[in-house]
Protein backbone atom coordinates (compact mmCIF):
# COMPACT_ATOMS: atom_id res chain seq x y z
CA UNK A 1 0.00 0.00 0.00
CA UNK A 2 2.89 2.37 0.78
CA UNK A 3 4.33 1.85 -2.72
CA UNK A 4 0.99 2.65 -4.30
CA UNK A 5 0.69 5.78 -2.17
CA UNK A 6 4.24 6.80 -3.09
CA UNK A 7 3.46 6.41 -6.79
CA UNK A 8 0.23 8.40 -6.45
CA UNK A 9 2.07 11.04 -4.43
CA UNK A 10 4.54 11.56 -7.28
CA UNK A 11 1.69 11.91 -9.76
CA UNK A 12 -0.19 14.29 -7.45
CA UNK A 13 2.93 16.38 -6.88
CA UNK A 14 3.58 16.69 -10.62
CA UNK A 15 -0.07 17.58 -11.21
CA UNK A 16 -0.08 20.19 -8.44
CA UNK A 17 3.11 21.77 -9.77
CA UNK A 18 1.61 21.96 -13.26
CA UNK A 19 -1.65 23.41 -11.92
CA UNK A 20 0.30 25.97 -9.88
CA UNK A 21 2.36 27.03 -12.90
CA UNK A 22 -0.75 27.26 -15.07
CA UNK A 23 -2.75 28.87 -12.25
CA UNK A 24 -5.69 26.58 -13.03
CA UNK A 25 -8.11 24.28 -11.24
CA UNK A 26 -7.83 20.48 -11.38
CA UNK A 27 -9.94 18.58 -13.87
CA UNK A 28 -12.39 15.93 -12.69
CA UNK A 29 -9.84 13.20 -13.42
CA UNK A 30 -7.09 15.06 -11.54
CA UNK A 31 -9.39 15.66 -8.58
CA UNK A 32 -10.23 11.94 -8.60
CA UNK A 33 -6.48 11.22 -8.42
CA UNK A 34 -6.14 13.52 -5.38
CA UNK A 35 -9.17 11.92 -3.72
CA UNK A 36 -7.88 8.39 -4.39
CA UNK A 37 -4.55 9.27 -2.79
CA UNK A 38 -6.28 10.79 0.25
CA UNK A 39 -8.52 7.72 0.63
CA UNK A 40 -5.53 5.36 0.40
CA UNK A 41 -3.63 7.37 3.01
CA UNK A 42 -6.64 7.28 5.34
CA UNK A 43 -7.01 3.52 4.83
CA UNK A 44 -3.29 2.93 5.41
CA UNK A 45 -3.37 5.03 8.57
CA UNK A 46 -6.36 3.11 9.89
CA UNK A 47 -4.67 -0.26 9.25
CA UNK A 48 -1.38 1.04 10.68
CA UNK A 49 -3.04 2.32 13.85
CA UNK A 50 -4.95 -0.93 14.30
CA UNK A 51 -1.77 -2.99 13.93
CA UNK A 52 0.12 -0.68 16.28
CA UNK A 53 -2.60 -0.93 18.93
CA UNK A 54 -2.59 -4.73 18.64
CA UNK A 55 1.19 -4.82 19.09
CA UNK A 56 1.02 -2.44 22.04
CA UNK A 57 -1.65 -4.58 23.68
CA UNK A 58 0.13 -7.91 23.20
CA UNK A 59 3.57 -6.63 24.24
CA UNK A 60 2.35 -4.45 27.15
CA UNK A 61 3.63 -6.77 29.92
CA UNK A 62 7.17 -6.37 28.56
CA UNK A 63 7.30 -2.60 29.01
CA UNK A 64 8.53 -2.74 32.61
CA UNK A 65 11.05 -5.60 32.32
CA UNK A 66 14.36 -4.21 33.63
CA UNK A 67 17.77 -4.96 32.19
CA UNK A 68 19.77 -7.54 34.14
CA UNK A 69 22.17 -6.21 36.73
CA UNK A 70 25.83 -7.10 36.62
CA UNK A 71 28.75 -6.49 38.93
CA UNK A 72 32.52 -6.67 38.84
CA UNK A 73 32.76 -6.69 42.62
CA UNK A 74 34.44 -9.59 44.38
CA UNK A 75 32.39 -9.01 47.53
CA UNK A 76 30.07 -11.95 48.17
CA UNK A 77 27.19 -9.82 49.47
CA UNK A 78 27.28 -7.58 46.37
CA UNK A 79 27.31 -10.61 44.09
CA UNK A 80 24.46 -12.17 46.06
CA UNK A 81 22.41 -8.97 45.80
CA UNK A 82 22.89 -8.86 42.03
CA UNK A 83 22.05 -12.56 41.65
CA UNK A 84 18.88 -12.23 43.73
CA UNK A 85 17.90 -9.01 41.96
CA UNK A 86 18.09 -10.73 38.58
CA UNK A 87 16.16 -13.72 39.92
CA UNK A 88 13.39 -11.49 41.32
CA UNK A 89 13.22 -9.48 38.09
CA UNK A 90 12.85 -12.68 36.05
CA UNK A 91 10.17 -14.09 38.36
CA UNK A 92 8.25 -10.81 38.27
CA UNK A 93 8.45 -10.69 34.47
CA UNK A 94 7.22 -14.27 34.17
CA UNK A 95 4.38 -13.52 36.56
CA UNK A 96 3.35 -10.45 34.54
CA UNK A 97 3.50 -12.41 31.29
CA UNK A 98 1.45 -15.25 32.73
CA UNK A 99 0.53 -17.68 29.99
CA UNK A 100 1.02 -15.21 27.16
CA UNK A 101 1.62 -17.48 24.18
CA UNK A 102 3.75 -16.61 21.18
CA UNK A 103 5.43 -13.56 22.72
CA UNK A 104 8.44 -14.20 20.45
CA UNK A 105 6.18 -14.07 17.37
CA UNK A 106 4.71 -10.75 18.50
CA UNK A 107 8.21 -9.39 19.10
CA UNK A 108 9.33 -10.52 15.63
CA UNK A 109 6.25 -8.89 14.08
CA UNK A 110 6.97 -5.67 15.95
CA UNK A 111 10.60 -5.76 14.78
CA UNK A 112 9.46 -6.14 11.15
CA UNK A 113 6.81 -3.41 11.41
CA UNK A 114 8.83 -0.80 13.32
CA UNK A 115 10.43 0.91 10.32
CA UNK A 116 7.18 1.05 8.33
CA UNK A 117 5.35 2.46 11.36
CA UNK A 118 7.91 5.23 11.65
CA UNK A 119 7.88 5.95 7.90
CA UNK A 120 4.10 6.09 7.69
CA UNK A 121 3.84 8.76 10.38
CA UNK A 122 2.53 6.72 13.31
CA UNK A 123 2.20 8.52 16.63
CA UNK A 124 5.81 9.00 17.84
CA UNK A 125 4.78 8.46 21.47
CA UNK A 126 3.25 5.09 20.67
CA UNK A 127 6.24 4.09 18.54
CA UNK A 128 8.58 4.96 21.44
CA UNK A 129 6.38 2.88 23.75
CA UNK A 130 6.59 -0.04 21.31
CA UNK A 131 10.38 0.33 21.28
CA UNK A 132 10.41 0.20 25.11
CA UNK A 133 8.36 -3.00 24.99
CA UNK A 134 10.71 -4.49 22.44
CA UNK A 135 13.65 -3.57 24.67
CA UNK A 136 11.77 -5.24 27.53
CA UNK A 137 11.63 -8.47 25.51
CA UNK A 138 15.37 -8.26 24.89
CA UNK A 139 15.85 -7.65 28.64
CA UNK A 140 13.71 -10.72 29.39
CA UNK A 141 15.91 -12.87 27.15
CA UNK A 142 19.03 -11.48 28.82
CA UNK A 143 17.56 -12.10 32.29
CA UNK A 144 16.70 -15.70 31.38
CA UNK A 145 20.20 -16.22 30.02
CA UNK A 146 22.03 -14.71 33.00
CA UNK A 147 19.87 -16.56 35.54
CA UNK A 148 20.39 -19.83 33.65
CA UNK A 149 24.15 -19.30 33.52
CA UNK A 150 24.16 -18.42 37.24
CA UNK A 151 22.10 -21.55 37.98
CA UNK A 152 24.52 -23.69 36.02
CA UNK A 153 27.50 -22.15 37.80
CA UNK A 154 25.91 -22.66 41.24
CA UNK A 155 25.15 -26.27 40.38
CA UNK A 156 28.75 -26.89 39.26
CA UNK A 157 29.90 -25.45 42.60
CA UNK A 158 27.55 -27.83 44.45
CA UNK A 159 25.01 -25.24 45.58
CA UNK A 160 21.25 -25.12 45.05
CA UNK A 161 20.02 -23.63 41.80
CA UNK A 162 18.21 -20.28 41.93
CA UNK A 163 15.19 -21.48 40.01
CA UNK A 164 14.80 -24.94 41.59
CA UNK A 165 11.18 -25.73 42.41
CA UNK A 166 9.98 -22.62 40.61
CA UNK A 167 7.58 -23.45 37.77
CA UNK A 168 8.90 -22.17 34.47
CA UNK A 169 6.57 -23.58 31.82
CA UNK A 170 2.92 -22.54 31.44
CA UNK A 171 1.80 -26.06 32.39
CA UNK A 172 3.92 -26.03 35.56
CA UNK A 173 2.55 -22.59 36.50
CA UNK A 174 -1.05 -23.74 35.97
CA UNK A 175 -0.40 -26.87 38.06
CA UNK A 176 1.20 -24.80 40.82
CA UNK A 177 -1.80 -22.44 40.80
CA UNK A 178 -4.21 -25.39 41.04
CA UNK A 179 -2.16 -26.81 43.93
CA UNK A 180 -2.27 -23.46 45.75
CA UNK A 181 -6.05 -23.18 45.23
CA UNK A 182 -6.53 -26.76 46.47
CA UNK A 183 -4.34 -26.12 49.54
CA UNK A 184 -6.25 -22.92 50.29
CA UNK A 185 -9.60 -24.71 49.96
CA UNK A 186 -8.36 -27.51 52.22
CA UNK A 187 -7.31 -24.94 54.83
CA UNK A 188 -10.77 -23.35 54.66
CA UNK A 189 -12.44 -26.77 54.93
CA UNK A 190 -10.34 -27.53 58.02
CA UNK A 191 -11.35 -24.25 59.63
CA UNK A 192 -8.01 -22.45 59.44
CA UNK A 193 -9.48 -19.31 57.89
Amino acid sequence: MNREIAQLSKQCHATRMRLFEEDSEPTTQEQRLFDTRAALIAQRNQVRDSQLNTLLHTLAPLEQVPAPRTTTSWLANVQSDVIQSNRRALLKARQQLGDTPDIAKHYARARRRLASLQESGADPGQVKRLERMMKGYENLLELEDIVKRTDDQLERMGGPRLMDSIPTTPQERRQRHRDEVDAHQEAIDNGYF
